[in-house]
């Protein structure tokens, strides 16, 4: 197991830590555990690409790792109405329609490279930062200007993310019924 591989997997297990910690009103406790996801997330990238462990399971393992702590650090927050349900819903059906999307492709056959786009990336950094300041409310911390404005970026950049992805889907979809691609 590679460093970066081993930094998704800590963030998989710190989704229902932060969850559980919320859930016994462990606050402080809860938001580093959130500011460790999120920090895992940065780290598993740049040891992939400075100590050169880049693989095939990194590229499945990263992201599956981000949807599972982002979803569940974001049902967390908008359960304990922290973070809007509005945006929750966002963020947790535009991962399930990417996910739904890639195991369809898969399933009927389509070659589809498994590789993150710099939207993704960019999206993945907005909902981190975002969730991130909004998890200060759980230590008494309200940045509200900053927030909101995090908020609107992340909101954007999911909605973005999610019409390329599906766009990209369908092409490849199209490309494959007539044996382009």
């Amino acid at each position: 197991m590679t460093i970066p591989n081993l930094l998704s997997v800590i963030r998989i297990l710190l989704a229902p830590v932060f969850f559980g910690l919320v859930a016994y009103n462990h606050m402080v406790w809860a938001f580093w555990v959130f500011f460790v996801g999120g920090l895992t997330d940065g780290l598993d990238g740049f040891f992939a690409r400075v100590l050169d462990q880049r693989s095939e399971l990194g590229t499945i393992l990263d992201p599956v790792a981000d949807k599972v702590f982002l979803s569940l650090s974001s049902l967390t927050l908008g359960l304990y109405g922290i973070v809007p349900r509005w945006v929750v819903i966002l963020f947790v059906a535009r991962d399930i329609v990417l996910v739904s999307g890639v195991v369809l492709l898969k399933l009927i056959d389509c070659p589809i490279p498994v590789r993150p786009h710099i939207l993704g990336k960019i999206t993945t950094g907005f909902q981190v930062f975002y969730l991130g300041l909004s998890a200060l409310v759980l230590v008494g911390i309200m940045i509200p200007g900053i927030i909101h404005l995090l908020e609107a970026m992340a909101v954007m950049m999911s909605i973005i993310s999610g019409v390329y992805y599906i766009h990209k889907g369908l092409t490849w979809v199209q490309k494959g019924k007539h044996g382009v691609g």
